[in-house]
């Protein structure tokens, strides 16, 4: 029983967070680009897209993780 409502509670808990906004930086990117990675500057970042192009192909951009946190840098591409 005590498991049940648990469950229950976290569900609510996280339906209610992602309505109310605070999901991330995951809306940030275009529809079909998915994060890879994060990284400590623009160009190990932009290295890490072109080292895997033979992948992901050509489509990949770098951009900073949030205002508060501009000192890192999420890798999306599109499988």
């Amino acid at each position: 029983m005590y498991r049940r409502f648990a469950a229950a509670a976290a569900t609510i808990l996280a339906g209610a967070l992602l309505t109310l906004g605070f999901s991330g930086t995951a809306e940030a990117a275009p529809p079909g680009f998915y994060q890879r990675s994060h990284h400590a500057s623009l160009a190990e970042c932009d290295a890490a897209g072109k080292a895997g192009r033979h992948i992901w192909g050509a489509l990949y951009f770098c951009e900073p993780f949030s205002p508060s946190r501009p000192d890192v840098y999420v890798l999306w591409v599109r499988y």
